[in-house]
């Protein structure tokens, strides 16, 4: 007769674009070194996209557009729920470093988005599918 809530944690993944590059970044604290993307957790009373927004804002200071839901992917080490998103830069600004949650923010070339033969998280999909796409996108001009 016990009655259990799981506790699930909404949380964004943001590959923000700007031409053939994308905006990754490195966690400030914790183990992870590799590159990463924009992330956070969604506040109550905010949509997914109101956080895409903020998040983005809060961490490198830039202001985003053309925001597209990628997919999700529960992550079952934190009782996460992740959903992927890809927005463009809106307008050109100089990156605003929020040193308490990153270390570093550059905008990366796609021919220099770094292979991932894991693929087990989001974050590492949507980085490859941007590096593929923009790929393609050259080779149909060639």
């Amino acid at each position: 007769g016990h009655t259990e809530y799981p506790k699930i944690c909404p949380a964004v993944i943001v590959a923000i674009r700007k031409g053939d590059k994308l905006l990754m970044s490195r966690y400030a604290r914790g183990a992870y070194r590799r590159y990463a993307l924009i992330a956070g957790y969604v506040e109550v009373g905010e949509t997914f996209e109101e956080c895409v927004r903020r998040e983005v804002m809060e961490e490198v200071g830039l202001k985003v557009k053309n925001i597209r839901y990628y997919k999700s992917q529960p992550w079952g080490y934190d009782s996460d729920l992740l959903l992927g998103y890809f927005c463009e830069l809106a307008e050109e600004h100089k990156i605003e470093l929020d040193e308490t949650e990153l270390s570093l923010a550059e905008w990366i070339d796609y021919k220099d988005v770094p292979d991932d033969p894991e693929g087990l998280s989001l974050t590492r999909e949507m980085m490859q599918t941007f590096r593929e796409k923009k790929k393609r996108e050259h080779e149909e001009l060639s």
